[in-house]
């Protein structure tokens, strides 16, 4: 069994154990959130075995991935962007979402997520919002993760891969205080572990040849014990297609891939507009987002 198809079936039989038995209040995440994305995107294409890599601002202006086969190989990213059936990682989430898990009440940690449209909250009459869906594991950190390939809708000459994804974490604020108020913890910030090394002294790490062991700091995620949810963080965006799509014949057996990076806000309490429900889709090819489902190492 595949870690994906794992995956889908602890999800549906919420069988698979591995759970906090936190309660439904403290792992639910709803809510209204307002999206913003960084300004640092990453453009690589794969061919051939070699791998070409460019770092910019921004997703505009020409991407230059010098001589492939003698010929000058070039990507104008405005262009390719404005591709009716292309959607560029700023453009593969919304920058104001709704997000709810239906399944919340089953008690599981690892729970479906819904994402929907925001950006237009009163529509038509009749008309619906778009959502997108994956999942949410509260037994590592709020992490999710859901698919942006061609299962999640995406169609046309150029679609995106199926490994492509979004993931990130959900962050969390202070806990209520009766007593001292609301505090300015944030997810308790990365604080060094604190402890002795095992084996006590950095003599007791000495390994039979001698050498001392470099000693190095262990840094830990602490979030209080009824931190409530402010947000989105560590979030990522990864979309690839087929490199013939964007530039040209000769390089049909390549990858070209974009990735950029993202926070979010949460603005209010879950206030959706009329919205058409997704089916969960995760991306193939083992690639996670940081976020191993199914507890083990990935394929």
């Amino acid at each position: 069994m595949s870690a994906r198809t794992l995956v889908v079936t602890c999800f549906l039989a919420m069988s698979c154990g591995g759970w906090s038995g936190a309660s439904e209040e403290a792992r639910d995440v709803s809510g209204n959130y307002a999206l913003a994305w960084d300004d640092r995107l990453t453009v690589r294409l794969s061919v051939g075995g070699a791998v070409r890599e460019v770092t910019q601002t921004g997703l505009g202006g020409v991407v230059d991935f010098g001589v492939i086969d003698g010929e000058p190989v070039t990507l104008d990213l405005t262009t390719f962007c404005a591709r009716e059936e292309v959607r560029c990682p700023s453009e593969a989430l919304w920058s104001k979402v709704a997000l709810y898990q239906p399944d919340l009440s089953n008690g599981g940690d690892l729970q479906k997520l819904v994402i929907i449209d925001d950006t237009r909250h009163e529509l038509d009459a009749g008309e619906r919002a778009p959502s997108l869906a994956g999942l949410v594991d509260h037994a590592q950190q709020d992490r999710f993760l859901l698919g942006l390939g061609l299962e999640g809708g995406v169609s046309g000459s150029c679609a995106a891969l199926g490994v492509s994804l979004a993931g990130g974490r959900f962050s969390r604020g202070a806990a209520c205080s009766l007593d001292a108020g609301e505090g300015e913890v944030t997810d308790a910030g990365l604080e060094p572990d604190g402890g002795e090394p095992d084996g006590g002294t950095p003599e007791a790490l000495l390994p039979d040849g001698g050498v001392d062991c470099a000693l190095a700091d262990v840094t830990r995620l602490v979030v209080p014990a009824g931190a409530r949810v402010k947000g989105l963080t560590e979030g990522r965006v990864f979309v690839g297609w087929a490199a013939g799509c964007a530039l040209g014949p000769v390089l049909a057996g390549g990858t070209l891939t974009l990735e950029t990076g993202f926070t979010g806000v949460r603005t209010g309490d879950y206030e959706p507009p009329p919205f058409t429900p997704a089916e969960v889709v995760l991306p193939d090819g083992g690639l996670d987002g940081g976020l191993v489902l199914d507890g083990g190492e990935g394929p």
